[in-house]
């Protein structure tokens, strides 16, 4: 049984493998502004969506070519978090995580779940160097990584970090009243 509390977790799936391209169109009215975490075998690179291209901390768009090498991408706002991993030369499963329904033209709804949301926060490596980099946008450094710029808007002030915002999603796994975390997702990047 739902307590009033608890949250509806919706997870959907693209009905076929879909290029990264193509998972972000089918879903672009929900991403708009996201945070994305693109991964390939050389980087972790941190973009911000804009209409359907990826932007860089230099605010030009992300160009095609270089997205080929992304096996994972994590695209998130407060609203809904996408998740895409190539599976077969460029092609993948796509997977859009939302507490709201939502149409998404080539995508069905596979699970809804009660769940209870816990907050959680990663820290991210980097203290501002305050260097002005495209508004919008913040550079930490640290020596071990180098430099990291975040879409963050705002000055960072003195000693405050950065930090990447998720929700955990416990809800019931067995019928003994036994609760785990089932899922996670990305929210937003929050500086303290």
């Amino acid at each position: 049984m739902t307590n009033p509390k608890d949250t509806i977790l919706y997870t959907y799936r693209s009905n076929q493998d879909v290029t990264l391209a193509e998972a972000i169109q089918s879903c672009s009215e929900l991403l708009e502004g996201a945070i994305a975490l693109l991964y390939s075998p050389s980087s972790c690179q941190i973009a911000q969506l804009s209409e359907t291209q990826f932007k860089a901390s230099d605010g030009k768009p992300i160009a095609p070519n270089s997205l080929e090498d992304v096996f994972e991408a994590r695209v998130f706002n407060q609203n809904c978090e996408l998740r895409w991993l190539n599976c077969d030369n460029g092609q993948g499963n796509a997977v859009l995580l939302s507490e709201s329904e939502v149409k998404i033209g080539e995508f069905s709804l596979v699970e809804s779940k009660s769940c209870e949301p816990l907050k959680q926060e990663y820290l991210l490596w980097g203290e501002a160097t305050h260097t002005v980099t495209t508004q919008g946008w913040q550079r930490l450094a640290e020596a071990r990584i180098g430099k990291l710029d975040i879409p963050l808007d705002g000055k960072l002030k003195e000693k405050q970090r950065v930090y990447l915002c998720s929700l955990e999603y416990f809800a019931e796994i067995d019928d003994f009243g036994n609760f785990a975390v089932v899922d996670e997702r990305l929210v937003k990047l929050e500086a303290k």
